[in-house]
């Protein structure tokens, strides 16, 4: 997949996707709050930190860490980074790829966040041992993707082709695909956000998204 010619303005701005149809910026602001509430608790015993968020879109994630951190994002788009760059003008913003070596030191990152990008990738393996590399030991790595249970595959089965999601994991898969490159998980659910206003996580199989929080071992 030339992921590049995806990857738009026309996919952000709804005409190329499913769940953008109003426009990824007025939907996803509420989303992130809900999602950044996850994260929050891991974050108390970082005072000053470096935070990276790959596939970082328009930033809108990097804008709920607080100033104390120092802010990277990458992603495949260009028009994302450049929106991204009006939002976030004094953080580190750059075009690449997850499934390529990412343009960072090994063992630099507090934090990584990786939000809604493995399902859109090739070889999500790939991404995940790029992203180990450059998180330092005991660091943070804050994971989703769609879950691929009975209501995944019966319900979003259109909405996940509009998307490109090609690469499609049980919450399980995941779950031991992490531990078998090197994480480890200390919280993890599946959840609902039914257009983003609905949302509910559960401990059980039953949620269409999965939620990692995991540290490097």
């Amino acid at each position: 997949m030339d992921y590049k010619k995806v990857y738009t303005e026309n996919y952000f701005n709804g005409k190329d996707s499913f769940f953008y149809s109003l426009g990824y910026g007025r939907l996803m602001k509420f989303y992130f709050n809900i999602i950044f509430r996850s994260l929050r608790p891991y974050l108390q015993g970082i005072k000053q930190g470096k935070v990276l968020d790959v596939g970082c879109a328009y930033g809108l994630m990097l804008q709920k860490f607080p100033s104390s951190f120092e802010k990277f994002g990458v992603d495949i788009s260009e028009h994302a980074i450049g929106e991204a760059k009006k939002r976030l003008p004094s953080a580190t913003l750059k075009v690449a790829g997850a499934e390529n070596d990412l343009p960072f030191p090994d063992n630099f990152f507090d934090v990584v966040v990786c939000n809604d990008v493995i399902e859109h990738l090739e070889n999500p393996r790939a991404a995940l041992e790029n992203i180990r590399k450059i998180l330092k030991p005991d660091g943070i790595l804050y994971l989703n993707t769609p879950n691929f249970n009975w209501l995944r595959k019966n319900i979003f089965s259109y909405a996940d082709k509009k998307e490109h999601h090609i690469s499609l994991l049980p919450h399980k898969t995941l779950a031991n695909l992490l531990t078998e490159l090197g994480f480890n998980i200390i919280n993890h659910c599946t959840y609902t956000n039914m257009t983003f206003f609905f949302f509910v996580r559960f401990r059980s199989n039953l949620g269409p998204e999965s939620e990692f929080i995991c540290k490097k071992s």
